[in-house]
């Protein structure tokens, strides 16, 4: 019996070693399972974090316009906007392209949730969207030489005919989140609808003249929205009321819907300096150049840019004033172009006409050319001759007038003896030449004829 006992003894501790080991397995593959669960997490989240660093995912279309019913900006909704009208096809004579991008734009298509970098020649397409950052426009080319620009910090999204009521037709339009949108229908293209937070606007040609319509959008920081027309006519629609927007003409629209109407567009400020096709000239440092023009009545600010190219495309400065001039220390060599507009609250006027300046390092001395000195009579003596207008002479220390071509005579007494006559001119810049003649003056050094 004791052996039996130890027996069944033996076989328990086995059974026990067994479910032991089992448990001990059954541990090891859920640690195994948990660790590679773990494992594919981390991997998920840094693919996550990976795409949004390679594609940067801005506000979803979903979020900013809903599909069916939407709602611009997700409050103070006047209306709704069937973003979804029309199709692709039907959408042909819409289809445009970006016919110039600057610096940091981004574009997204109606079926994709990332941004992309835009480049020139992209196709824009229904429910697509641009966007513009801190200094980047873009500018979007139709085939009816009409063109929409998009200002900087700024979001738009491209739609097909509208089916909006108040328009009366289904043509292309745009709905315009935040910043600013500018352009030209002209009367090949029809009729253009603009979209904004309280409401729409139909842009076209006047009907037998066909003058086309040179308009400003704008949706500002304090969310409510500015129309100017420049040239032609638009027709507003604010919660069911309308109003005619003409030429030199604005209106503004709080987030709410209100409005003070219909208001004339501040006037076009006058030039005072720097002309048109100056020239700053520099030696070392950049020059400081200062822009002034003449104040406006009723004008609260004033919108300055300086730009590279004449078509205000590639932008350096777009700043909003309140004095009448503007000083620019750091324009390195190359040419300018640059305009000024008045702005009465969010309303602004036309621009004045592009006036160009150049920029000039300049390290080269001005021309300096004498004729010999002659004795007048009596010991009086004259130094003729001609240098680069606009520059300064001295003779022997002495400031000598110059004429407007450069001309200069100078009339002196030297004493008897042998001596050197130096000239001196320098320009504007500080660059200097010199010139110097001898002369023998008969008598005895130190006594005067």
């Amino acid at each position: 019996m004791a052996v039996v006992a130890e027996s069944i003894a033996e076989t328990n501790l086995a059974s026990s070693g067994v479910r032991k080991a089992a448990r001990r397995q059954r541990s090891l593959k859920l640690m195994d399972v948990g660790v590679l669960l773990g494992a594919l997490i981390i991997f998920l989240l840094f693919l996550a974090i990976l795409i949004r660093v390679v594609f940067p995912e801005g506000p979803r279309l979903g979020d900013m316009v809903v599909r069916g019913n939407s709602t611009i900006g997700g409050a103070n909704e006047v209306g709704t906007i069937d973003v979804d009208g029309g199709s692709v096809s039907a959408f042909g004579s819409f289809i445009a392209y970006l016919g110039d991008v600057r610096r940091d734009v981004k574009i997204r298509s109606a079926n994709s949730v990332a941004w992309t970098n835009a480049t020139e020649g992209n196709t824009v397409r229904n429910r697509d969207a641009v966007q513009t950052f801190h200094n980047s426009r873009a500018r979007v080319d139709f085939q009816t030489d009409n063109e929409l620009r998009i200002g900087q910090n700024s979001l738009v999204v491209f739609r097909s005919g509208a089916a909006d009521p108040f328009l009366e037709r289904h043509d292309s339009a745009v709905v315009v989140m935040s910043g600013e949108l500018s352009g030209t229908v002209n009367a090949d293209y029809g009729a253009f609808g603009v979209r904004f937070p309280a409401g729409l606007v139909e842009l076209k040609a006047k009907g037998r003249s066909g003058e086309g319509v040179d308009f400003r959008v704008g949706v500002n920081p304090d969310e409510s929205s500015t129309i100017s027309i420049l040239s032609g006519q638009a027709d507003v629609n604010i919660a069911g009321e309308h109003y005619r927007v003409s030429a030199d003409q604005g209106i503004t629209i709080t987030k709410d819907g209100r409005t003070l109407g219909v208001r004339a567009l501040p006037a076009l400020p006058a030039i005072r300096e720097p002309k048109n096709n100056a020239i700053a000239r520099y030696l070392a440092t950049p020059p400081r150049v200062t822009f002034r023009w003449g104040e406006v009545a009723n004008a609260q600010n004033y919108r300055l840019e300086i730009a590279e190219d004449s078509r205000f495309e590639e932008i350096l400065v777009d700043e909003m004033l309140g004095d009448v001039s503007f000083t620019h220390g750091n324009l390195s060599s190359g040419d300018y172009f640059w305009r000024i507009s008045a702005r009465n609250g969010w309303v602004q006027g036309p621009a004045s006409s592009p006036r160009r300046l150049s920029v000039v390092r300049d390290s080269v001395p001005p021309s300096l050319a004498l004729e010999p000195i002659q004795d007048v009579s009596d010991g009086r003596y004259v130094l003729r001759g001609k240098t680069a207008p606009g520059s300064s002479v001295y003779v022997l220390g002495q400031r000598v007038e110059t004429s407007p071509d450069g001309d200069f005579e100078h009339f002196f007494n030297p004493e008897p003896g042998s001596q050197s006559i130096v000239v001196e001119s320098s320009d504007s810049v500080g660059n200097v030449a010199y010139s110097s003649q001898v002369i023998h003056v008969p008598g005895s050094a130190g006594r005067s004829d």
